[in-house]
């Protein structure tokens, strides 16, 4: 590293930064640590120090140029900010208060990570450590891409996505090549993004390449047969790298259970497009798989130590387990992140399965700050903020709308003050000060608009559910939900909620484009914790319990609650 007055050159000496103020440069870590002097500061006068940093190669000349003007370039880049769309096509959004803070931070934030690779608009995870392209990171950056109407472009980054599949039907980007479930998941990509456009003519061309990755799949799982391993034993997936706090090649469950939710996708898909015969060897080998799974799930379950049984991500035959350390045994916890997928969205279970009752409990049970703690590489005293998310997902799904506002809610306060999370950090009275991953992290961003988007709808299967995170919304009366050509599974659909001025209570409307019908439209009976349905206007509807079931095939209603 060398230093020439106020400029910072990197090692291949292009500029790497310039400051108006001299800096000093220490070694630490892999890197430096560079350091502006202090001055004293207070309200009146802040002291004030203003870094550059090159784009696109920029000469360190042309980047000196517009040093001495600090507050003209600053309002160069707010005012572009200002005139910035946070949304495409004809999406709309409008959310109260706080949450479209967050709602339009997290656009700004996946806008401001993509690149231009090989020709296509690729959204970047990170912009350090993790600034590339990752298969289940960009599944769901790229849903969220959709909801926000960026169609172009999220086409582009599927593209860019299976770009990456091998001769073999592997298809692997940054994560090592025995994270099985990468393969799986652009699977399950390539399906949901044919939902969410309500176009399958690339779904269609990519049969072929469907096919080798799903035998691929098929002989990760045959090869493991030949090996002395409890996967093997089982019929599972070989050992891999499950990630989320689970590193190296371990006889673990998280590459199966993120496969059969890939799988199961495809062969939905497939059925949808009449393709069932030439997608039969898939549907065998889904059930093989499946049927071997539950039978592993069965013999793997734990009993907690609160008392509840859980199926762990690490097998009991793995030596963790039982080091003579507990400090370096795993939490029973770690990388349960890919079963929370396989729950929601995958839907490889029913929500009274044993496996999914044992993962909530967990979940519970690990809560701290109001999020689940230490279920990823920090496995003292530290979260994975955005893990919250995912768990919330799964509360919302199951229908335990306490705990999903808790943990959603929980999920937004360890963000930071510019609206954007650290990927793992300590607890507030942690004394392991150690932190992991990139800062900012787009996994997160996009996980927060995937969940705004489904408190007001959420597809469940065949069922479309409406306003399901609602039970503690507050809206005053200048406040409205809107959602206006939200694309769904069954088409586009428009949203507005709105608190009534007179009585307190809540007016709904609702419509939806063409598209296959729901199995059915679920409606809660009551929002905001005070309020009851007066009833449904434009189609029938009937009552059970807490839900109101409106006609599948209507195509628009409104609905009242009352005070």
């Amino acid at each position: 590293l060398a230093r020439s007055g106020t400029r910072v050159i990197g090692p291949e000496g292009e500029c790497f930064m310039v400051s108006d103020a001299p800096l000093t440069a220490s070694p630490a870590f892999s890197g430096w640590i560079l350091a502006a002097p202090a001055e004293p500061s207070a309200a009146e006068s802040p002291s004030r120090v203003f870094f550059r940093l090159p784009q696109e190669r920029q000469p360190a000349e042309r980047v000196l140029k517009g040093l001495g003007e600090p507050d003209a370039l600053l309002d160069e880049a707010r005012s572009h900010w200002r005139n910035w769309e946070p949304f495409g096509g004809e999406v709309k959004w409008q959310l109260p208060g706080r949450y479209n803070d967050f709602l339009i931070a997290c656009t700004r934030n996946i806008a401001e990570a993509r690149e231009i690779k090989d020709g296509r608009k690729t959204f970047q995870v990170g912009p350090t450590c993790y600034r590339g392209l990752w298969i289940v990171d960009g599944n769901f950056i790229l849903e969220a891409a959709r909801y926000l109407g960026f169609d172009a472009e999220a086409q582009q980054g599927l593209e860019a996505t299976w770009s990456h599949q091998l001769p073999s039907g592997a298809v692997f980007a940054s994560a090592p090549g025995e994270h099985w479930k990468d393969t799986a998941i652009a699977m399950f990509t390539l399906v949901r993004q044919a939902e969410l456009s309500g176009d399958w003519t690339y779904f269609r061309a990519m049969v072929p390449n469907l096919l080798r990755s799903a035998d691929f799949l098929r002989q990760v799982r045959d090869e493991a047969r030949t090996e002395n391993s409890a996967n093997g034993r089982y019929g599972l997936l070989a050992p891999g790298f499950g990630d989320g706090g689970l590193g190296a090649i371990r006889s673990e469950l998280a590459n199966t259970v993120w496969t059969l939710a890939g799988l199961r996708a495809t062969l939905e898909a497939a059925q949808r497009c009449g393709l069932d015969a030439t997608f039969e060897p898939v549907s065998r080998f889904y059930s093989e798989l499946r049927s071997a799974f539950f039978a592993a799930a069965k013999q793997e379950m734990r009993t907690h130590s609160g008392g509840f049984e859980y199926l762990p991500m690490l097998m009991k035959e793995d030596p963790a387990w039982t080091l003579p350390d507990p400090w370096q045994r795993p939490q029973p916890q770690v990388a349960q992140w890919a079963l929370s997928h396989a729950i929601y969205p995958g839907l490889v279970f029913g929500k009274d399965d044993p496996i999914v009752r044992g993962h909530i409990a967990l979940m519970q049970a690990c809560t701290k700050e109001d999020v689940p703690s230490e279920t990823g590489w920090l496995a003292h005293e530290g979260v994975w903020t955005y893990n919250a998310a995912f768990v919330a997902h799964v509360y919302l799904w199951a229908g335990l709308d306490d705990w999903a506002r808790r943990t959603f809610t929980g999920f937004l306060n360890h963000a930071s003050p510019l609206y954007c999370w650290r990927e793992e950090q300590p607890l507030r009275n942690s004394l392991v000060a150690e932190y992991w991953g990139d800062m900012p992290h787009n996994w997160a961003s996009a996980e927060c608009i995937l969940f705004l988007r489904h408190m007001f709808a959420i597809e469940d299967g065949s069922a479309l559910r409406l306003l399901t995170g609602c039970a503690g919304l507050d809206l005053n009366g200048s406040d409205q939900v809107v959602l206006e050509r939200t694309p769904t599974r069954f088409g586009r659909i428009d949203l507005r909620l709105t608190r009534t001025r007179t009585g307190g209570g809540y007016s709904f409307e609702f419509a939806r484009a063409t598209g296959p019908a729901p199995s059915q439209i679920e409606l809660p009976a009551s929002i905001g914790g005070s309020s009851s349905l007066l009833g449904v206007k434009g189609a029938s509807s009937e009552r059970r319990g807490k839900v109101i079931l409106v006609e599948p095939g209507a195509k628009s209603f409104t609905a009242e609650w009352k005070a």
